[in-house]
């Protein structure tokens, strides 16, 4: 499994704050009102999931796909 670079975690992180803002709008056409409150809490929890993602990757030791030893 491939890691996540520093630089797709940062695009991922830029990514999910119009995805949680837009998510308000969506709500708004079904016509839910959704709080601000609520929006903080799901762009808090993505976060916390691209975070724990990343960190995990970060943890694990590569593998490699040939079990060869690299010098």
């Amino acid at each position: 499994m491939r890691r996540l670079s520093p630089a797709l975690f940062l695009v991922l992180v830029a990514f999910t704050i119009p995805v949680a803002i837009e998510l308000r709008t969506v709500a708004g056409f079904f016509g839910v009102d959704l709080p601000f409150v609520a929006v903080v809490v799901v762009e808090v929890v993505l976060l916390a999931v691209l975070v724990a993602i990343y960190v995990m990757g970060r943890l694990t030791p590569d593998e490699d796909e040939d079990g060869a030893a690299t010098p």
